[in-house]
């Protein structure tokens, strides 16, 4: 299972970003919906590695959030709501957000502690395939993190119907697409869906598929 935190950067001197963020992570497939924990955090829960790399990639282009991915058990029957939730994937999250907020990309990943060694490298591979994600986005300007985010969503969408939706010039679309940033951003969103999956899978073998305990993380 996948916890998904968040947490808003330099809230104290910007407006609330979190019904934002909400709303564009609002369509994604989730077990536990996201939601506002406290302050300015959102955590959402989630099985699909596919689903947890959409959340990052519209988290990335809503921009100025750290983010925390925790992978592991959840304590079952599942609550509603993440604040009452339980288990050691909340855990990991909590460990996770905290430390991305001096990482690289202001993103870690995070599972168990005593994981085994496969389980490290496809951890470590996962990360590095989100933050290739979340720096290749964060380099781009507001307007063209929007291109290429809407191209990935619509790859039938052609320059001069992109460039319409945003109200620029189709010239203006092509220098962001053409030197195949939606291209690296979608090569590295199915790496970390892979990667994610097997750490999954990989846990999921090793553990009982029932969540014996865990912390309980607000």
């Amino acid at each position: 299972m996948f916890v998904l935190t968040i947490d808003q950067q330099d809230s104290r001197t910007s407006d609330d970003a979190v019904p934002g963020v909400l709303a564009v992570l609002e369509p994604i497939d989730t077990v536990i919906p996201f939601a506002r924990t406290i302050g300015d955090e959102v955590q959402g829960v989630l099985d699909d590695p596919a689903a947890v790399v959409e959340a990052v990639r519209r988290i990335a282009v809503a921009s100025g959030w750290h983010i925390g991915l925790g992978v592991g058990d959840v304590e079952q029957p599942l609550p509603t709501a993440t604040t009452e939730a339980r288990g050691q994937a909340f855990y990991a999250a909590r460990q996770a957000v905290e430390s991305a907020k001096s990482a690289p990309a202001h993103l870690v990943v995070r599972n168990d502690s005593e994981s085994a060694e496969r389980e490290s490298t496809e951890r470590t591979l996962a990360e590095a395939a989100l933050r290739l994600l979340v720096t290749t986005l964060g380099e781009l300007r507001t307007h063209s993190r929007g291109y290429v985010d809407h191209r990935l969503d619509h790859p039938d969408a052609t320059q001069a119907e992109i460039a319409a939706l945003f109200g620029v010039s189709q010239q203006a679309v092509s220098r962001v697409l053409a030197p195949g940033t939606a291209e690296i951003v979608a090569g590295a969103q199915n790496l970390a869906a892979h990667h994610l999956g097997q750490l999954d899978r990989s846990m999921r073998a090793d553990r009982p598929s029932q969540a014996e305990g865990g912390a309980h993380v607000d």
